[in-house]
């Protein structure tokens, strides 16, 4: 089985982007070193809870209250995406009936928030998260237990994370452990051991069904937010296309409702870096819509 580390890995952490809410970015480092927030962090990853330790932070640091607070205040901004091409590697692995998991280090008090947006993490077959469990990484103990909860041995586990430290104790506990770096790296790394992750190049254009008016916001802001009709990107982790040969069912069976001045399809042509799969039969594109490279074509 495959475990992979969520923050960083999965899905992008950047810690101090709730703090730059109440602060000037420029003095957010300082600030994020002189109250120690890598200790309150490691305590939160352990199972201590949020109240806790604000109320003992804002004691310490009374002057920084606000900034202190402004972490879970504002925490949904911490994680502003997915990892490019690491959730396409997730899919693949399962579209070839290997077992998939994650092994994280997160607050009890954040975690379920992360769970509900990014719904997609429901496709990893267990989820053990250091706040709920009591201990975290690198402690032995959290990796024993990721694989007792997997039912595999820990040589039959590979492990993908993001820190040094917890790639050697995962190696110490007798798992396979790969240092992440980026996407490309990590499906290099997989297939030298053995994994099934060949990626599937996009040989022919793809189409998407967008609502002219989501598409017109899109184009604005050079950002498309949807994976589907009335589905976000985040909670799917994909965007849903159709081939040539599938258009009109789509259109059909979505967007019946709409007449053709209401839509657009957008047409995507292949791309080597990005990551598309066929699944169920229809391509999936693991990374959002990339605007300036589609081709908008009126119905």
């Amino acid at each position: 089985m495959v475990l992979f580390d969520l923050g960083r890995v999965v899905l992008d952490w950047v810690p101090q982007r709730p703090f730059e809410q109440v602060l000037p970015r420029e003095e957010v480092p300082a600030f994020m070193k002189r109250v120690n927030f890598s200790e309150w962090n490691r305590q939160a990853d352990n199972g201590r809870t949020y109240p806790d330790i604000e109320a003992e932070w804002c004691a310490r640091f009374p002057d920084d209250t606000e900034a202190i607070l402004a972490y879970r205040r504002f925490n949904r901004l911490s994680i502003p995406g997915f990892v490019p091409g690491v959730w396409a590697l997730v899919a693949e692995l399962h579209q070839h009936s290997i077992k998939v998991g994650a092994l994280s280090n997160w607050s009890a008090d954040t975690f379920p928030a992360i769970r509900t947006r990014f719904a997609a993490l429901e496709r990893f077959d267990t989820l053990v998260v250091s706040g709920f469990e009591g201990v975290a990484k690198p402690d032995p103990a959290v990796f024993a237990l990721a694989c007792a909860r997997n039912g595999v041995q820990p040589s039959q586990a590979v492990f993908i994370d993001d820190m040094e430290s917890n790639v050697a104790a995962a190696r110490a506990s007798g798992l396979t452990a790969i240092l992440f770096r980026n996407a490309t790296q990590l499906r290099a790394d997989l297939l030298a051991l053995g994994l099934p992750v060949p990626g599937t190049p996009q040989t022919e254009p793809i189409y998407h069904f967008s609502p002219r008016e989501i598409w017109q916001q899109a184009t604005e802001s050079g950002h498309y937010l949807y994976s589907a009709r009335g589905q976000l990107f985040e909670e799917a982790g994909f965007v849903h296309f159709s081939n040539a040969r599938q258009l009109a069912s789509t259109r059909q069976r979505f967007y019946a409702d709409l007449a053709d001045e209401e839509l657009v399809l957008l047409r995507l042509d292949p791309q080597d870096e990005l990551p598309v799969l066929i699944e169920d039969g229809f391509p999936h594109l693991y990374a959002p819509l990339p605007v300036d490279r589609v081709v908008a074509v009126s119905i």
